[in-house]
């Protein structure tokens, strides 16, 4: 059960994401075939930084969101997670040259390992984000947006996704995974100057 309600809280969130709109309903089940999970291995952290009680909206600077394009006011939430077990902090930023948004949240209910066992479902290619460890996932099913999973201590780990939110055309998933990654390096260069 724990593994099916992963898969379709994946599903969801990559489906709906951190947007101010309306949410998903665990409830509604997914109208595409379920991805499979799948099993990677990644290198230790080079140090332990807990994100307890961190705000997701301080983590981009105003001069960051800048240079992201994105002009809209962060939007912070703390509420029960799709994906993640219990609730969890995020904050959602939208811009609107290119209509993007991106989401940042402070998971300190699940780690990296809630990925890397094959819990949840989607492509993921391991990266490196300022020297720490970290997974980029594409849905298998969903095109309009990208995750950059970030592990920064034990049972923690950051989230930060990029979609499109409304672009015309879509913007292409490879440039949303481009620009996680981006956020993801930006994220940390603040986390870090912060201890």
């Amino acid at each position: 059960m724990g593994v099916r309600r992963a898969l379709l809280g994946v599903l969801i969130v990559l489906l709906a994401g951190c947007s101010t709109g309306g949410q998903a309903s665990p409830a509604d089940p997914p109208t595409t075939p379920q991805a499979s999970p799948t099993t990677v291995s990644l290198p230790p952290r080079p140090r332990d930084i807990p994100i307890d009680g961190v705000d997701p909206c301080s983590l981009l600077t105003p001069e960051q969101r800048v240079g992201l394009r994105l002009d809209r006011p962060p939007q912070p939430r703390r509420e029960p997670s799709l994906l993640y077990p219990g609730e969890v902090s995020w904050c959602s930023i939208r811009g609107n040259e290119p209509a993007i948004s991106i989401s940042i949240s402070t998971v300190t209910t699940a780690g990296i390992e809630f990925w890397t066992s094959g819990q949840a479902a989607g492509e993921l290619r391991p990266a490196e984000i300022a020297e720490f460890p970290a997974l980029v996932a594409r849905s298998q099913v969903l095109d309009d947006g990208c995750k950059v999973l970030l592990d920064v201590a034990p049972g923690q780990l950051l989230d930060v996704q990029a979609r499109s939110a409304g672009a015309d055309p879509p913007i292409p998933e490879d440039q949303l995974c481009r620009d996680a990654e981006r956020a993801a390096d930006l994220v940390m260069d603040t986390l870090l100057s912060q201890h």
